[in-house]
């Protein structure tokens, strides 16, 4: 019995102070990848927004918005090019009472757009993140991003669809819930 009044406690005390709402997340982050077929090494700085509903209960589902405002594409062999990446994802997340939170995306748009030699890659992508929140209203983050790309095209990349990129993002984030 008093199991079950500790976990309706616990549960109460909980569900007082959370509520469900509309969060906006913007933030920026500075991005670190590599690929291969060709190898290479990339970085973009990246500005983003998510946009979710979150649940009374720490849960929140949405879409999040990726766009890579410069960035450069450095292959071992060839000439380095700019480049800008643009990527949309779903998202699912977790805000857990211990200053932490994660989630889970899949990049259902997902391209990178080199210029000066030319290039392009796309394809779908997944992500997961980890957050620390115990600073006042900011959230530090870290994102490892894998994609699968698709199609290639231009110059600097080929038209070889054997290639890989895998990037980590710090970033800093404001998430606000409505």
């Amino acid at each position: 019995m008093k199991k079950m009044w500790l976990v309706l406690a616990l549960f109460m005390g909980m569900s007082a102070t959370a509520h469900a709402g509309l969060m906006i997340e913007p933030y920026l982050g500075y991005e670190m990848g590599k690929t291969t077929d060709p190898d290479g090494k990339t970085d973009f700085v990246n500005m983003g927004l998510r946009l979710a509903y979150k649940t009374p209960v720490m849960l929140w589902v949405g879409v999040d918005g990726n766009f890579g405002v410069s960035g450069n594409f450095k292959p071992d062999s060839g000439a380095d090019a700019t480049a800008k990446r643009t990527a949309y994802f779903g998202v699912v997340g977790i805000d857990l009472p211990i200053l932490l939170r994660a989630w889970a995306g899949y990049g259902f748009n997902n391209k990178v757009v080199a210029d000066n030699p030319d290039g392009e890659w796309s394809g779908t992508a997944m992500k997961l993140g980890v957050g620390f929140t115990g600073l006042p209203f900011i959230s530090l983050n870290l994102e490892y991003t894998k994609d699968t790309v698709d199609k290639t095209s231009g110059t600097v990349i080929g038209t070889d669809n054997d290639l890989n990129h895998d990037a980590y993002m710090l970033s800093v984030s404001l998430p606000l819930v409505f």
